[in-house]
């Protein structure tokens, strides 16, 4: 899922609103057509009052909560429909099945007379979440899968090997050291691609254990009686999701990684044809 913006103060809300801007604006405009400084004074009074005292009060930060939730839908509603465009069929369809799931979870939970609709709007919020949270889960569990699909790891080991017969053979010292940069390097690559591997396989594990948690609280939410109960049961969801940010944002590491891998290596290649041409 994409960095959260960073959350804006409540004075920073106060102030850039079109409320705001609608009170300065008379005051000046009124200021203009009296030509008199008084109402622009007043205005500036109010003005003060209401930044250092209006946005602590409780109203106007039920009013940033209400805002603040919109913004957050509408973001990852746009994250979600550029992810959506980027996922292959197998992995649209398993998302759109779980979508379905969790309208039918709100929709039974709706129904139960022992959850008041209000009280549990924001553990079905927590649905939404966890959707947007296997939707990167999918984006990433494809990107590797490609890569995995390009980068074999029986050539990455023959690679290895080659650089290994190449040092034995070899009898130059520039050369020498410049085989042994490389096989230091191709076997970090081997290892890096070991991890996207085992990355690849854990998001596959979190991916179906996410599924099969949402089929079961399908099956189960209409014999919860609180909201307690309704809630517990999709924090243990939101906490297995939890640790696969660790796990994305070390694959995007490891992937950068390689790359840096891959250019050092071909730095080191074209050295180490330098004294064979020369020669």
């Amino acid at each position: 899922m994409p960095d959260k913006p960073k959350k804006r103060s409540l004075f920073h809300r106060a102030f850039w609103n079109q409320y705001n801007y609608i009170l300065m604006g008379g005051a000046a405009l009124f200021s203009l057509a009296t030509f008199t400084w008084i109402p622009l004074m007043l205005g500036a009074g109010i003005e003060a009052l209401w930044l250092f005292l209006g946005s602590d009060s409780t109203p106007f930060k039920r009013w940033v909560a209400i805002q603040e939730s919109q913004e957050e839908r509408e973001r990852l509603k746009l994250h979600a429909q550029e992810a959506i465009a980027t996922l292959e069929p197998g992995y649209l369809q398993r998302f759109k099945s779980l979508e379905q799931c969790s309208e039918r979870i709100q929709e039974l939970a709706g129904n139960n007379p022992s959850l008041e609709t209000k009280l549990i709007q924001g553990e079905m919020d927590k649905l939404g979440q966890l959707l947007h949270s296997f939707l990167d889960m999918a984006t990433t569990h494809q990107r590797l899968g490609h890569y995995l699909i390009d980068n074999d790891e029986n050539d990455l080991r023959r690679d290895i090997e080659s650089t290994e017969r190449a040092l034995k053979n070899e009898q130059n010292a520039t050369v020498i050291s410049g085989l042994k940069q490389s096989l230091a390097l191709a076997q970090k690559r081997l290892k890096q691609h070991q991890t996207i591997e085992a990355n690849w396989r854990a998001l596959g594990v979190k991916m179906d254990t996410l599924d099969k948690s949402f089929r079961y609280l399908e099956s189960h939410v209409v014999a919860i009686s609180e909201r307690k109960q309704l809630s517990e049961e999709i924090d243990e969801l939101i906490l297995g999701v939890d640790a696969v940010s660790d796990l994305q944002n070390e694959t995007s590491t490891t992937l950068e990684d390689i790359e840096a891998t891959l250019k050092q290596r071909a730095a080191l290649a074209a050295k180490a044809q330098a004294p064979r041409i020369k020669n």
